[in-house]
């Protein structure tokens, strides 16, 4: 059974979460302005309690 999580407005399944990690890691990589860099390091940190919480229901 494929367990999913809101986030946002939108449902998502723990890959879809791993993605989104990647993505914006990747956003970070390749430079940001210190406003965004801020918001995509928060985004990160509550995409990996989302994982975790997904992991341990």
């Amino acid at each position: 059974m494929s367990h999913r999580i809101a986030y946002k407005g939108h449902f998502y399944s723990e890959d879809e979460l791993r993605e989104a990690i990647w993505l914006v890691q990747i956003e970070l990589r390749n430079g940001l302005p210190e406003d965004e860099k801020r918001e995509a390091e928060q985004q990160i940190t509550e995409l990996h309690a989302l994982l975790k919480s997904l992991r341990n229901p």
